[in-house]
């Protein structure tokens, strides 16, 4: 064979080779083009679905609120319910430390009622006040199962705000730096308040400590599964617009619907 037959047998097989490679390489792109439009796809449909949630739980968080929602004790006598005075928290405290206890809610409002009534959310009346005449005014509430225990819980939350926080219950705030653990921590150390009472206090006071944000007790937290609220805490958030107030009204209105049993309005 001489060397221009040879050559030219081989060119053609040079150039079948080139023609694969190409055919082989159009293929790999074209499967790649379809990978990537069906990732495209799938997320396009998994952001569709998720405001569509989204929309789902706004709808039902706007429902509660407009139904339900309100501010904790705004039907109490305080003047201005929505403000960080030291008396509203102070108010804020005695709501949880009764209403945590086994007693029936409505008498445990209504005792709350007589506390703010005789002036005892402003620190220096309920320091002057008597074991005797805490217990008087629990009892006119229907307050008479731990009427005595809490008059004497009462005395020692004095004691401890004089003492330790300077006669603001706010100061506990300042100490915690704001920390919503550690507000809980100090919160756990008033007598007469343990754990469903940290929850309560959490629930009311986040509207005017932003710090305690968001938060939903987890009795009421079953209420938002079965209200349609879910229980993603950072979807619920984000259906009142991160406002601190919405979500206290909002952990309000749970809390009405499961003490009121509810729930199937919202279902």
């Amino acid at each position: 064979m001489t060397l221009e037959q040879s050559t030219t047998q081989k060119k053609p097989l040079m150039s079948a080779g080139k023609k694969r490679s190409r055919d082989e390489f159009d293929g790999v792109n074209t499967t790649a083009e379809h990978q990537k439009a069906s990732t495209s796809d799938t997320k396009k449909r998994k952001v569709a679905s998720s405001k569509l949630v989204d929309d789902s739980i706004r709808h039902t968080a706007n429902k509660l609120l407009k139904k339900y929602g309100s501010l904790p004790l705004s039907d109490l006598g305080l003047p201005n319910p929505s403000s960080a005075d030291r008396e509203n928290v102070l108010a804020l405290i005695y709501n949880a430390m009764l209403t945590s206890a086994r007693i029936s809610h409505e008498l445990a409002t209504k005792s709350v009622k007589c506390l703010i009534d005789a002036g005892y959310q402003d620190i220096d009346t309920l320091t002057r006040s008597t074991w005797e005449e805490r217990t008087e005014v629990l009892t006119r509430g229907g307050y008479t199962r731990y009427r005595e225990k809490t008059a004497t819980a009462l005395g020692d939350l004095a004691q401890l705000v004089e003492t330790k926080y300077d006669g603001d219950i706010n100061n506990l705030l300042s100490k915690a730096d704001s920390d919503p653990a550690q507000v809980r921590g100090l919160v756990k150390e008033i007598k007469g308040i343990g754990n469903v009472g940290v929850d309560i206090f959490c629930d009311t006071a986040q509207g005017i400590w932003p710090c305690l944000a968001p938060f939903i007790d987890p009795r009421s937290m079953m209420t938002a599964k079965q209200c349609g609220l879910g229980d993603d805490m950072h979807a619920i958030w984000e259906s009142v617009g991160k406002d601190e107030r919405k979500m206290c009204e909002l952990a309000t209105a749970l809390t009405t619907v499961r003490l009121g049993k509810k729930e199937k309005e919202f279902a």
